[in-house]
């Protein structure tokens, strides 16, 4: 009878667990609301298969870029998803963030920040993904 509870607490567990029908390893770009800056910006992110991890924020203010940010460190995905940067534009640090993952899917990730409820959109690209300029207005 031991072993049916085993089989039945196995079984509880996998459907306790989340279900992603795609991995997080690889090349993601977003762009919109960043809180820290009260701005929009642009991100592409290399997520590697080692759980490490690179990132490249822009900025744009009136159509030029006024910040060009690098950050580095690693990620895991086990339930929710965890951010720790260790390093910024070259400078060690040590910030970690956690999100909700609502949807991870072969071309999109979508996750929420836990702390500040702010939630992020981000499309898989490829490689060889070059940020697009901002849309500005023409007079």
């Amino acid at each position: 009878m031991s072993w049916r509870r085993g089989v039945l607490i196995f079984f509880l567990f996998l459907a306790a667990a989340p279900a992603f029908a795609a991995s997080p390893a690889g090349y993601w770009y977003g762009e919109g609301y960043q809180p820290l800056w009260h701005e929009n910006a642009q991100w592409l992110m290399r997520l590697a298969p080692d759980g490490t991890y690179a990132v490249e924020f822009r900025r744009y203010r009136y159509c030029k870029l006024d910040l060009d940010q690098k950050e580095t460190g690693w990620w895991k995905l086990s339930g929710e998803f965890r951010t720790v940067t260790t390093d910024v534009n070259g400078h060690p640090t040590r910030h970690e963030n956690d999100y909700r993952v609502s949807a991870l899917t072969d071309d999109e990730f979508r996750i929420t920040h836990i702390a500040t409820g702010q939630a992020y959109v981000e499309q898989r690209v490829g490689a060889d993904f070059v940020m697009p300029a901002p849309r500005c207005p023409t007079s």
